[in-house]
């Protein structure tokens, strides 16, 4: 395939926030673009609230050493998706193989995602990494490949690469995996899911069969995330799902 058409419609359709930039179907870099995975970069731009996409400019445009697109589409602060680019972009350059995708032109065989975080002392927003599981799992099924298609940047880089920063890659994939099978779609039990506290053995999020220990209090915000609250981010919003508990439950405040 050249293009990928069917891409803001897929995003929509998982519940993911989509900005369409321009002609972003005709944005392209070159035409040898037949995608078998997602590929998960950070823009190393330090973003904020009041200024979500400092890198849209750039992944659209482009370098002096690099031209646009440089990505499919740019996530911003909020999680929402920027969706620049409809065919090949210059995302991922030259790959070594990474479970099944093999050595080759990465931007040729990736649908790129840049995360606008800068990578260094900013991870990306539970926001962020919310509508990046949604989305990466959304375009898998479209083309019908399980979440191991879904890899980071530093997996598949020759140059040294590191992003994306401050992300599990495993955890990320196993994220991307119960939202394929639907053990249960992330978007759908949000009303029914519990945070659990368990003397001597931490946090879980629990939701109708789902069950994930969470490890630190980084992850009890990320579940949050993922459980579309509007209050996502906020740290009050956390506070009070830590601090409302009896019976060693944690119940969404209403």
């Amino acid at each position: 395939m050249a293009t990928i058409p069917w891409l803001v419609d897929v995003l929509r359709t998982a519940g993911v926030q989509v900005v369409e930039h321009g002609n972003w179907l005709g944005r392209v870099a070159g035409s040898s673009f037949n995608p078998i995975g997602v590929l998960w970069h950070h823009t190393a731009a330090t973003s904020s609230a009041s200024n979500p996409h400092p890198a849209l400019n750039i992944c659209i445009n482009g370098r002096s050493d690099l031209p646009g697109p440089l990505c499919q589409a740019l996530v911003d602060y909020h999680g929402v998706f920027h969706v620049i680019s409809g065919g090949r972009a210059n995302h991922a350059g030259t790959c070594r193989g990474s479970g099944p995708i093999p050595a080759g032109d990465g931007n040729t065989m990736l649908i790129g995602w840049e995360i606008d975080y800068n990578g260094v002392n900013q991870a990306m927003t539970p926001a962020q990494y919310s509508a990046s599981v949604l989305a990466t799992a959304a375009v898998l099924r479209q083309l019908g490949r399980d979440a191991s298609h879904a890899r980071g940047h530093r997996e598949t880089s020759t140059s040294g690469k590191i992003d994306p920063s401050f992300i599990d890659l495993d955890s990320m994939r196993a994220d991307v995996a119960r939202q394929l099978t639907g053990n249960p779609p992330l978007d759908l039990w949000k009303d029914d899911m519990k945070l659990i506290q368990s003397p001597g053995r931490g946090i879980a999020l629990v939701g109708p069969g789902y069950f994930r220990q969470l490890r630190n209090d980084e992850e009890v915000h990320a579940a949050v995330a993922l459980a579309g609250n509007p209050l996502v981010g906020n740290d009050r919003q956390f506070d009070l799902w830590r601090s409302i508990a009896y019976d060693g439950q944690v119940k969404a405040p209403s």
